[in-house]
């Protein structure tokens, strides 16, 4: 309190750089795919709409493992409605596993958070995971 006095400004509870506002959280969900092209783009519609009634800043980042059931041509769909700011389709070759999903996701997360959910609705959105 004294050193508040004494330079006449309020304390910073974190330190922010000089002149700059302080940065906006953003999440990044990871929501890895395979054979969930009915689930998609309810799983996608749900967390848009909890994010912008938040306005929280949003990225949703759609791993899918090659699925045979045309999950990535949903997702591309997806992609072109909310914007390739907000989808992020990453996909791989084949099904190699949830865990590698996950790590994938985490090298194109710009998040300064990051939520890790799986398509099949086992997860509510309103959770964060």
């Amino acid at each position: 309190m004294a050193s508040e006095e004494a330079s006449g400004s309020p304390r910073r509870s974190r330190r922010e750089p000089e002149g700059r506002a302080p940065r906006q959280d953003k999440y990044s969900v990871l929501l890895p795919t395979y054979n969930e092209r009915e689930n998609l783009p309810l799983i996608v519609w749900l967390l848009v709409k909890s994010f912008a009634e938040s306005g929280i800043n949003y990225e949703i980042i759609i791993i899918d493992d090659g699925s045979p059931d045309g999950t990535r041509d949903v997702a591309e769909q997806l992609e072109k409605i909310y914007g390739s700011d907000k989808i992020l389709l990453r996909p791989r070759e084949k099904k190699l596993g949830l865990g590698t999903a996950y790590i994938h996701g985490m090298k194109h997360a710009t998040g300064n958070y990051i939520i890790i959910m799986d398509a099949d609705l086992s997860h509510h959105e309103a959770e964060g995971g």
